[in-house]
């Protein structure tokens, strides 16, 4: 059971307290670890609104059947993009993942999703249901999306490249926030 003590005013203490049995200076790494978020997360509500914005990408579509990225790419008569969307999809889950302790990098992520996720719906998703060639489709991915996210961030973060914002848009796919057919 967890106990607490509340200061008033001005009054603050930081150090090791003996709360019960729990000592911090005998907790795992992990108590510590999760520590540390939760005290970051009370004083910086900025990154608690990052982290749950980030949580919306990173988590299937609420409204939509999750298939997962083989069946939406085959769904959508896209088979020849499998092989390099299942690495790159992989590739940025990593990332994701190392980064969950850097607001910058989460702030930059919300921002790339938010870009191709809005491109997606109002350039390619269109050209889609026209049943454009995917010659046609991929020319604007890379040319609404990819070339536009990448030239933004590449200034900040020369580690970024265009195979991950790709990875990026494969992951989006594979989370149902992307449609390439009407079966999703």
């Amino acid at each position: 059971m967890s106990k607490g003590v509340s200061y008033q005013g001005k009054a603050r203490h930081t150090g090791n307290n003996l709360f019960g049995d729990m000592v911090m200076a005998k907790a795992s790494a992990l108590e510590k670890g999760i520590h540390k978020i939760y005290v970051a997360a009370e004083e910086n509500q900025e990154l608690v609104d990052i982290i749950e914005e980030l949580t919306e990408y990173v988590t299937p579509h609420p409204y939509r059947e999750t298939i997962g990225l083989e069946k939406k790419l085959k769904n959508g008569g896209r088979e020849d993009l499998l092989g390099n969307a299942i690495r790159y999809k992989s590739r940025f889950a990593g990332r994701v993942c190392k980064s969950q302790m850097s607001l910058t990098e989460q702030k930059v992520y919300v921002q790339i999703l938010s870009h191709i996720r809005v491109s997606f719906d109002m350039f390619v998703l269109p050209r889609i249901r026209e049943k454009a060639p995917a010659s046609e489709v991929d020319a604007i991915v890379f040319e609404k999306i990819i070339e536009p996210a990448h030239s933004a961030i590449i200034e900040f973060d020369d580690a970024i490249t265009k195979e991950l914002i790709l990875g990026m848009l494969f992951f989006l796919t594979g989370r149902c926030h992307l449609v390439w057919d009407e079966t999703c």
